[in-house]
């Protein structure tokens, strides 16, 4: 196939898919072309960490969560389109309790979305399951977990009733060995 070259935007109602050909099967395998979302024209909302959250379109919601108590994230119905991010706007050390990511209904994470965990003090991958849309992080209390000040989960919808995550900013530091995040039905 011949190279393309657009001059202006190119428009996708229901994101791109980027294929790669196995060479000696010939089969393809296709992804969602996803990768860090555009902030442009995002709110900002400085939200009090409290027993629930929800999170809203268009919205990245700075949230203080410690781990001193226990904070459940419901996000919005899983619409082609939506797109919201939460940041985590302190330092994760302070408690033992669960930040846990509630998918709305029967929405759910793609099928085999990773995301980065601690093991061990080694780093390892949770890969998420058919039907799984709750995604738990239980830190350490202390200051070295991988998800901290400044570490994002963004929330993007290119399916209805499927959730794709983007994760920026966790355990860049060498002492980030605690805190573990793990996918859940």
């Amino acid at each position: 196939m011949a190279n393309t070259t657009f001059n202006g935007p190119v428009r996708s109602e229901n994101g791109f898919e980027i294929v790669v050909k196995n060479n000696i099967t010939g089969t393809y395998r296709a992804r969602q072309a996803s990768g860090a979302i555009d902030t442009t024209g995002m709110g900002i909302a400085n939200t009090a960490t409290a027993a629930n959250l929800t999170l809203a379109d268009q919205i990245i919601d700075a949230v203080n969560y410690t781990g001193a108590a226990a904070c459940t994230v419901a996000l919005p119905a899983a619409i082609s389109g939506v797109t919201c991010a939460y940041i985590q706007s302190i330092d994760t050390a302070g408690g033992l309790n669960t930040l846990t990511f509630n998918a709305a209904g029967t929405d759910a994470w793609a099928l085999g979305t990773l995301i980065e965990s601690r093991a061990g003090a080694a780093a390892t991958m949770d890969s998420s399951g058919p039907g799984e849309g709750q995604l738990v992080f239980t830190p350490a209390n202390a200051a070295t977990n991988l998800f901290t000040t400044g570490s994002m989960i963004s929330f993007q919808c290119f399916e209805d009733g499927v959730w794709t995550i983007f994760t920026k900013g966790f355990g860049g530091a060498a002492t980030a060995t605690t805190g573990a995040f793990a996918f859940a039905a």
